[in-house]
């Protein structure tokens, strides 16, 4: 694990990568409010787990009146909230008045890649792992690398289905000057073959706790919609950190940290926090209130583009101090 100070060092460890950490110095990645994410898809895939990506990345920021509600863009909305613990820029002040609003984070896909032969091998370690967030990254600067590891890669030595089935986090590399650059990263491990009792509920019978009741996936297929729980989970996660937004803004964050924990109601890892909760009156073994589309059987609780339908992960609300939910 790198280190540094601990009053200047901000550090969240997700799987067992020792060089990986979030420094409060570090740049913004999410240059005038955009997140410019890059994807690698390493490994194969169902053309419907790319279809499904593809749908739901387009789907956080469409909230035009034509589509249904409640929306996967209200949902992403919360996340865009947690920039109001900042005293934004000027650009972000409502003309008649002195009140500040957040900023949206629009969501766009700027590349593309897809390996499907594994240049890196089938076993997900801390080397190959951070080569595969170099690899997404490529040449290109303020992006946020997206690994998608497919059902062959296996990944449980570095941390997957012990306790996450995503995580994100900083690696540390050196630029050409010989500095060394932070760099945001997402990874998802394939939720339905590498651990679907833990990362695929409630689409898959849960291996711990009270098991519940199994839905169908709205696309159905099992490993495109579980995929998009733990992709949502991560990109919401890392979108809500300090260390990844903070340059947007003109002050520190009105709170202090001790070590992973903090006082404030802004908490790190909002989605994480509300881990198996997709509905109000969610509880152990029991997702909330969802629904089940009559037609197919799929069960969902947010519409997307093209009346598409999701079944995302609630997040921490801070206005409210619970897990925000679409339904």
């Amino acid at each position: 694990m790198a280190s540094s100070s601990s009053s200047s060092l901000f550090v969240i460890t997700f799987l067992l990568f020792s060089p990986l950490c979030f420094s409060r110095e570090s740049p913004s990645q999410i240059p005038d409010g955009t997140l410019n994410l890059s994807l690698l898809w390493y490994g194969q895939f169902t053309p419907v787990q790319k279809e499904r990506v593809r749908d739901f990345i387009e789907s956080l920021n469409f909230d035009a009146k034509e589509g249904l509600d409640p929306k996967v863009s209200a949902w992403w909305k919360v996340v865009e909230g947690y920039q109001e613990r900042y005293e934004v820029k000027e650009i972000y002040r409502q003309k008649s008045s002195s009140k500040t609003v957040a900023p949206r984070i629009k969501v766009k896909v700027v590349r593309s890649y897809v390996d499907e032969k594994m240049m890196f091998g089938k076993d997900l370690t801390i080397d190959n792992g951070e080569k595969l967030v170099e690899t997404a990254v490529g040449n290109m600067s303020k992006v946020v690398p997206v690994v998608l590891l497919s059902s062959q890669v296996r990944a449980h030595h570095v941390g997957f289905c012990n306790g996450t089935c995503q995580e994100y986090g900083l690696t540390i590399k050196s630029n050409i000057k010989g500095q060394e650059k932070k760099q945001p990263y997402v990874m998802v491990s394939d939720p339905e073959v590498q651990c679907p009792g833990e990362c695929a509920w409630p689409f898959h019978i849960a291996n711990k706790g009270p098991h519940g009741m199994t839905y169908q996936p709205p696309s159905g297929e099992i490993g495109a919609d579980a995929l998009i729980i733990q992709l949502a989970t991560g990109l919401a996660d890392v979108a809500t950190n300090p260390a990844i937004t903070e340059s947007l803004f003109k002050s520190e964050p009105p709170y202090s940290t001790d070590g992973n924990h903090t006082s404030s109601i802004y908490i790190v890892d909002p989605a994480t926090k509300c881990f198996r909760v997709f509905g109000s009156g969610a509880f152990p073994g029991f997702t909330g209130r969802i629904r089940v589309d009559p037609l197919t059987g799929g069960a969902f609780n947010s519409h997307g583009i093209n009346h598409l339908k999701f079944l995302i992960p609630s997040i921490w609300d801070p206005k409210t101090k619970s897990c925000y939910t679409p339904m």
